[in-house]
C-alpha cells in the first residue's frame, strides 16, 4: 500500500477551516453547545486568506512545514511583521481572530488521526496582542440629534426609513435594508413592537439571532411602513448602496461632516443613548474607568476594590452586554465598547 504523502501546510489550512465550517448553522445555538466555528461565507473567505498568508510567511521565514510545528513565537513575530509593514490595528485584530480559528480548526481536523500531540498544539497566546485601541479609534463617532435631523431632511423617503432603523434600533445598514415585515412582532408587554430575527442568515452579520424592542417614538412610523405589505416584504425598498450614497449626499447638502462616520454613526448614536438609558451616572463613571483600564492594557476591573464599586461594575457590565446584544455583538466586548460607548 502506497504511503500517503505529507500534506502541505497550505492544504492543512483549508482542511482545518473546513473542519469548523458551520455556515448555515445558528451561531447562538453553537455557542451554547461549545461547537461554534465559522458561520458565514464572508468570514470563511477572510479567515482562509488571513490563515494562508500566515502559514506561507512562517514557511518562508522560519521553514515551518506543518501547522503542528507552529508555536507562540511564530504568532507574535507575524503580528510584529504586520505592524512594521504598516497594516492597520483594526486589520491586525481581525488577523488574530483568524489565527485563533485556524488553531481551533486544526485541533478538530487532527482528532481523526487520534494523535494527542497534534490535537494539543497551541500557537495562539491566551491573551490577544491587539486588544487596546488608540485614543483616535475610541473617539465619539455618533451623530448628534441635530445632525440626524438635518440628514433625514435631505434623504428620500426610503433612505429615511433606513436611517430611522439604524438610529432608533442600532441596525447595520445591510440589516436595515434586509429586515422584513415578519420580523416585527408584538413585544412581551403586548403594547408595542419587537424586532425578532431567529434565523439571521442573509440579514444579520454572521446570521446571528437578534432581538430589539422598537422604541415608542418609532412605533407609528413603523406601523405606517408595514401597511399593505405582506410578511415576506422588506421594510425598506432600496438597496444597501442606495442608502449609503443617499446618506453621503444628504450630509453634503446639510453641511454635516461625516469624518469617517458613514452610516455606522447612527449605530454609535443609538449605543450612547442606550448607555444613558440603562446606566446611572455612577455606573457610567465606572464604565469610563473600566474603558480607560482596557485602553492601557489592564484588566477591566483593575483598581475596583470597594464593594460599592464592584456592584457598580457588575451593573455597568450587564448594561454593556445588553447594548452589545442589541447591536448584534457578543458579550465582554470591551474593545468595541471603547468605540461605541467611550468618551
Amino acid at each position: 500500500m502506497a504511503r500517503r504523502g505529507r500534506t502541505s501546510i497550505v492544504r492543512e489550512v483549508k482542511e482545518s477551516l473546513t473542519a469548523i465550517d458551520k455556515i448555515g448553522q445558528s451561531k447562538r445555538d453553537a455557542r451554547k453547545t461549545g461547537t461554534s466555528g465559522i458561520h458565514s461565507k464572508k468570514q470563511m473567505t477572510n479567515t482562509m486568506s488571513d490563515a494562508q498568508n500566515f502559514v506561507k510567511w512562517c514557511r518562508s521565514e522560519h521553514g515551518v512545514k506543518s501547522i503542528s510545528e507552529l508555536d507562540e513565537r511564530h504568532y507574535v513575530s507575524y503580528l510584529a511583521y504586520l505592524s512594521e509593514k504598516g497594516v492597520s490595528q483594526g486589520h491586525r485584530v481581525n488577523v488574530e481572530t483568524s489565527l485563533r480559528l485556524l488553531e481551533k480548526g486544526f485541533k478538530e481536523r487532527s482528532k481523526r488521526f487520534e494523535n494527542n500531540s497534534v490535537t494539543l498544539v497551541r500557537f495562539c497566546p491566551k491573551r490577544r496582542l491587539e486588544t487596546s485601541l488608540s485614543e483616535s479609534d475610541a473617539k465619539n463617532r455618533s451623530y448628534t440629534e441635530e445632525e440626524v435631523r438635518l440628514i433625514r431632511g435631505n434623504c428620500s423617503d426610503e433612505v429615511t426609513k433606513a436611517v430611522d432603523l439604524m438610529r432608533e434600533m442600532g441596525l447595520r445598514i445591510k440589516e436595515a435594508v434586509n429586515v422584513r415585515v415578519e420580523h416585527f412582532v408584538p413585544n412581551d408587554r403586548g403594547i408595542g413592537w419587537c424586532l425578532t430575527i431567529e434565523k439571521g442568515t442573509g440579514i444579520t452579520k454572521g446570521g446571528r439571532f437578534r432581538q430589539v424592542d422598537v422604541p415608542q417614538r418609532l412605533e407609528q412610523r413603523l406601523e405606517s411602513w408595514m401597511v399593505n405589505k405582506s410578511p415576506g416584504e422588506q421594510i425598506v425598498n432600496v438597496s444597501y448602496s442606495t442608502v449609503r450614497d443617499g446618506v453621503n449626499v444628504a450630509c453634503k447638502r446639510a453641511g454635516v461632516a461625516q469624518a469617517g462616520r458613514g452610516c455606522h454613526g447612527f449605530r454609535h448614536a443609538y449605543a450612547r443613548e442606550r448607555m444613558n438609558q440603562l446606566m446611572t451616572s455612577e455606573q457610567r463613571q465606572i464604565m469610563n474607568r473600566v474603558l480607560e483600564n482596557r485602553k492601557m492594557g489592564r484588566a477591566a476591573d483593575y483598581g475596583i476594590l470597594r464593594e460599592h464599586d464592584k456592584q457598580l461594575y457588575a451593573a455597568a457590565k450587564e448594561a454593556m452586554d445588553q447594548i452589545h446584544s442589541e447591536l448584534g455583538h457578543g458579550k465582554n466586548r470591551w474593545a468595541l465598547a471603547m468605540r461605541y460607548m467611550g468618551n
